[in-house]
């Protein structure tokens, strides 16, 4: 098994501490700056060293393999960087960098030292996602014109906003509708950058070729709410939920209930299981690295941009 660290303790740490578990990579060590997260880190990895520093745990990092990065969205490029400065493998939480720079270090840095660079998106595993996955691949709708995204919580604006927590999965979700990379974007943000307050919804326009795509995302919502739809030149596509409908030209509509669709609640356990299965593979060689960055360059890049559009009061932005 394969020895690592979890680098910081709050949000779903625990949930990650057991999908790490059931996917046969041990945790020996944490890193969590806070006294209160690093005692319920010693409480509930008794057998793991907790450090308090990021300095202290790196001079003391010999002998691992690893490390599952769960800081603060704004620390996460940095101290994925120093993760692999350190000749450690590693999985990070989303959004993973906030710039293509930052992005393009991370991925360089990783191809140097032969390690994976796996950027952690358990919503891909639900069957809800993958029966869209394969309508598209199948091409059912046809060539795609136009794709959307919704994201709605019904809890309080998250620490950074909605841009912050959403953005990555929602981007991400995009660019696998559209099929092609981005060509500008226009945002609005609310409220907006100048109030210098996290942001609690947030609209987004992107320009692909030939397809029109859009995402919104809220929070403090009636309800927890996620909706796909993708238009194509034969038909459409509505997930809400695990509820997928199709309508295809020349076939009679359908509806398939399915278990549950790719929100942005926390994932199934099953799913980040798989997720870390799959990054233990990648640091075993047994499966090619790199295949989990996806789409990771363009959701890096639409959340740079999607910020400057709207601090230029929604003006469009080349991408």
């Amino acid at each position: 098994m394969s020895k690592g660290a979890l680098i910081g303790f709050g949000g779903r740490a625990r949930e990650l501490a057991a999908a790490a578990a059931k996917a046969g990579l041990e945790l020996t060590a944490v890193c969590e700056p806070d006294r209160e997260l690093a005692k319920a880190a010693a409480a509930a990895l008794p057998g793991a060293a907790v450090y308090l520093s990021t300095g202290e745990f790196f001079s003391r990092c010999g002998g691992l393999s690893f490390a599952l990065v769960n800081c603060r969205p704004e620390d996460r490029a940095r101290t994925a960087l120093r993760v692999l400065e350190n000749r450690l493998h590693a999985a990070c939480e989303t959004p993973m960098c906030f710039s293509s720079s930052d992005f393009e270090s991370l991925r360089e840095k990783a191809a140097a030292g032969e390690l994976s660079l796996f950027p952690l998106q358990p919503w891909e595993r639900g069957s809800a996602w993958l029966a869209v996955m394969k309508a598209l691949d199948g091409k059912l709708l046809g060539e795609p014109r136009y794709a959307g995204v919704k994201l709605l919580s019904s809890g309080p604006s998250p620490e950074g906003g909605v841009t912050a927590a959403f953005g990555w999965q929602a981007f991400s979700m995009l660019l696998a509708l559209a099929r092609r990379p981005p060509l500008a974007m226009s945002a609005r943000l609310t409220p907006p950058p100048s109030e210098k307050a996290a942001d609690s919804a947030a609209s987004f326009q992107v320009h692909f070729g030939g397809v029109d795509g859009s995402v919104y995302l809220a929070s403090g919502c009636h309800r927890d709410v996620s909706e796909i739809s993708v238009i194509g030149s034969a038909g459409t596509l509505r997930l809400e939920g695990g509820t997928l409908n199709l309508d295809i030209k020349g076939l009679a509509p359908e509806t398939a209930e399915l278990r549950r669709g790719p929100d942005a609640l926390a994932p199934a356990a099953a799913w980040l299981e798989a997720e870390l299965a799959d990054f233990a593979a990648e640091t075993a060689k047994d499966a090619p690295r790199g295949a989990g960055l996806r789409n990771s360059r363009y959701c890096a890049r639409l959340l740079k941009n999607a910020l400057y559009s709207a601090s230029l009061n929604s003006a469009a932005v080349p991408l």
